[in-house]
């Protein structure tokens, strides 16, 4: 049985290596952080910077994945978010670092206006995808996205991630080239499924 908790600070550096080996393959983060041994150091920025401050990040207690959202109304990168992150990322990203802030502009764009949960990122330790560890992180927001009939919204950076994206609920409502010759982004949105009235 997987089981899955809030993720802290203290989770950083574990956290941000098993996200770093999730994503090694993944075409937007080639992109973006052509020298993988960067990524760790990406999402360790991701985390402290962005997504932990949100408080709706979730681990394992094995740290073999994460799942990072942002509550409704706080999924837009802000400026003090973007000036925070820049020692960190610059280092990372070198001269990409145009290409990445108009990448996300691209899909800041294309994001709904809507009242939602966004996941911005679902990752699982190579050595541990297949065991139902990214469900078991998405279920915490997922069910409150059912309780408070909130609906929620990602963007899946490969075309093979979709099917499974589409069993938990999430439907592709449109697509996103990132410009500068980026790779492909698949817009998905999910509404909340109402509670189940069936006689037990």
């Amino acid at each position: 049985m997987v089981t899955v908790r809030a993720a802290t600070a203290a989770d950083i550096p574990a956290l941000s290596g098993a996200l770093a080996r999730a994503f090694h393959d993944d075409p937007v983060m080639n992109w973006l952080v052509p020298r993988g041994e960067h990524l760790t150091r990406f999402f360790a920025s991701e985390l402290r910077h962005v997504y932990l401050p949100k408080g709706f990040t979730y681990t394992t207690d094995g740290l073999e994945g994460g799942a990072l959202w942002a509550p409704p109304g706080r999924w837009k990168t802000t400026t003090a978010e973007v000036v925070r992150s820049i020692p960190a990322l610059l280092p990372v990203m070198g001269r990409h670092m145009v290409r990445g802030l108009r990448a996300l502009g691209a899909v800041e764009k294309a994001h709904p206006r809507e009242r939602h949960y966004y996941l911005g990122t679902l990752g699982t330790d190579c050595d541990h995808q297949g065991k139902g560890i990214g469900s078991a992180l998405m279920t915490p927001v997922l069910e409150r996205c059912d309780a408070e009939g909130v609906p929620a919204y990602l963007e899946s950076s490969k075309e093979g991630n979709v099917p499974y994206y589409q069993r938990h609920g999430f439907d592709v409502t449109g697509t996103v080239d990132l410009p500068g010759g980026g790779p492909r982004v698949w817009l998905m949105w999910r509404d909340p499924r109402p509670a189940d009235t069936t006689d037990r």
